[in-house]
């Protein structure tokens, strides 16, 4: 604390925190002050430590007829009895003052002519702004500085940042150093976050051999500042009122085998009918929505990324003839809002209800700093079981085996980078020629899932392989199911191209192969079978279907013919 004195009277100054360690986070070698910062927060106020530690002193020396005149300087330790003293100074100096210098709105000069005058009879007018200083010191200090190095470079002062010089000296023109603190750049703002920033980009400004900073000037006061786990960002109790408005949706997925749910630190699932199973596989997907939940989140249409979750993981299992068991989701934000976190959820649970798959549990995080305000992101895990001796692909994919394609119903989550710079300037609500929707709608449509309709071929024995067209398009999905020396010949137009497709063709520079890379291109799901089985496995899939291909002899590749 610092106060001016007219020989009466004191007048404080706002409350300055120094910095007296050479090292970051408070250690190493005491120094005569490493930064500074003003006002600082600390329980008490300015006047009310004044009254406490300066003002009996300056009445007494007023008494015994010695008034004291100028600054009277205070070391305070704050202990958990309160403050206490440790010294006293008699001076204006050090990187404490050169904080207060910029916070001080009257004329200074004037301001000590009337300390020595007697006339400090009003308070001291200062600026409603914060101030933070940076103390850039010279090689060596504390122990043994170094003198004598050439300053380079030093920032331009301005309205909003100073430059204090403490150990600089002039030789022929030259700026060197010549002690151990160098100069302190002081920053002033609104408040000390931004004062900070404005005095540590000036000491980028500072150039010569040896110049060391602390980094952390403040930073007590920002670890001060957060009274709350909210006040930093996550709200819990906003996250708690998530979990009770996704409950119901949550528990209509539960079944009589699920033993721990909602609220449980793990979901519990009795798996005593797996015991069916001649030798039961567990099947395991995770993934994620992609860039798709960009357009959701801000057309705020949210419900469809539930489904698409839970939708592209049932597709995912399924390939490998697994029928789901349970879902995990995790839901990440900047901000958390129960209500769009529970209308996500809501979804998941839709698709869940509709593939007997119980929605076990998740985790909903609030990360304020790594997502952007608005955005989210949505990820999830399915387990799913198959008989092993039922697992897909098989081992009799062969040259000869023929492709047939079941539809997509849009892009599903894939391509959607894309689609939204491709697209950019185009409006979402536009109803281009010949459609029955508007783009958005085209571009937010769910997520199919291909269990119902492909549950009964699955029954059987002919399909050989199934391919999610997931990323990667045909190109790089259907190889994943093919053995080594075996590839695929797949016929553009062999299957209708759905408007969404065909526009993008339409204004898109992409040749074939790469469109059929990077999008679906109509055809969510491959079927692999023999030749002589086509008629017979379009027949039990429960709608339209088309021969795209056939796999031939050759390298594990796609060929677009």
């Amino acid at each position: 604390l610092i106060s001016l004195c007219d020989g009466t009277t004191s007048r404080p100054l706002p409350i300055v925190q120094d910095h007296k360690r050479i090292g970051e986070g408070d250690t190493g070698a005491n120094t005569g002050g490493m930064g500074a910062y003003a006002p600082a927060d600390v329980g008490y106020l300015a006047d009310d430590l004044d009254k406490v530690f300066v003002r009996p002193v300056i009445e007494h020396l007023a008494a015994n007829g010695t008034p004291y005149v100028g600054a009277l300087f205070a070391g305070i330790m704050l202990t958990s009895a309160g403050p206490r003293l440790l010294e006293y100074n008699c001076r204006f100096g050090d990187p404490e003052t050169q904080v207060l210098m910029p916070l001080i709105a009257e004329d200074v000069v004037a301001l000590i002519e009337r300390c020595i005058d007697g006339r400090l009879d009003a308070p001291i007018v200062v600026r409603d702004a914060s101030a933070l200083g940076v103390v850039v010191a010279a090689h060596g200090y504390p122990a043994a500085p170094r003198s004598g190095d050439v300053i380079r470079r030093l920032p331009t002062p301005s309205h909003f940042t100073h430059v204090f010089h403490a150990g600089t000296s002039r030789d022929h023109e030259v700026l060197r150093t010549a002690g151990g603190r160098v100069v302190t750049c002081v920053g002033v703002g609104p408040s000390l976050q931004v004062a900070r920033e404005r005095a540590y980009v000036a000491t980028r400004e500072v150039e010569f051999a040896g110049a060391t900073m602390r980094r952390d000037i403040g930073w007590r006061a920002q670890a001060r500042a957060v009274r709350s786990y909210a006040e930093a960002g996550v709200d819990i109790e906003e996250g708690t009122r998530a979990v009770s408005l996704m409950k119901t949706s949550v528990e209509a997925t539960m079944t009589k085998d699920v033993l721990r749910g909602v609220g449980a630190f793990g979901g519990s699932i009795d798996v005593s009918f797996l015991k069916q199973f001649d030798a039961p596989v567990l099947v395991a997907s995770t993934d994620g929505v992609g860039t798709k939940v960009e357009l959701a989140a801000r057309t705020r249409r949210l419900r469809g990324v539930g489904h698409d979750i839970v939708n592209h993981c049932i597709n995912d299992v399924l390939v490998q003839r697994a029928k789901p068991l349970f879902f995990l989701d995790y839901i990440a934000s900047s901000r958390l809002s129960a209500t769009d976190v529970a209308e996500v959820v809501g979804g998941m649970a839709d698709a869940c209800r509709a593939a007997g798959c119980v929605l076990i549990g998740g985790e909903t995080a609030e990360m304020p700093g790594v997502y952007q305000d608005g955005a989210f992101d949505v990820a999830g895990t399915l387990v799913g079981v198959a008989e092993k001796a039922r697992l897909l692909p098989t081992d009799t994919v062969a040259p000869g085996d023929v492709l047939i394609a079941v539809a997509s119903n849009g892009a599903h989550t894939n391509g959607y980078t894309y689609l939204r710079r491709a697209l950019e300037w185009l409006p979402t609500d536009t109803v281009p020629a010949g459609w029955n929707m508007s783009l958005l709608d085209a571009l937010l449509t769910p997520h199919r899932n291909y269990l119902p309709v492909l549950d009964a071929v699955l029954a059987g024995d002919k399909v050989k392989a199934l391919v999610h067209i997931t990323g990667g398009g045909l190109v790089e999905n259907v190889p994943r199911v093919l053995p080594t020396g075996v590839g695929a010949d797949i016929r553009l137009g062999s299957w209708p191209l759905p408007p969404l497709f065909a526009l993008v063709r339409e204004v898109s520079s992409l040749d074939d192969e790469e469109l059929h890379r990077t999008l679906n291109m109509g055809v969510g799901m491959v079927v692999v079978v023999a030749a002589g089985d086509v008629a017979a496995v379009q027949r039990e899939i429960s709608e339209e279907t088309w021969v795209i291909g056939e796999l031939v002899a050759g390298e594990r590749v796609v060929r677009l013919v």
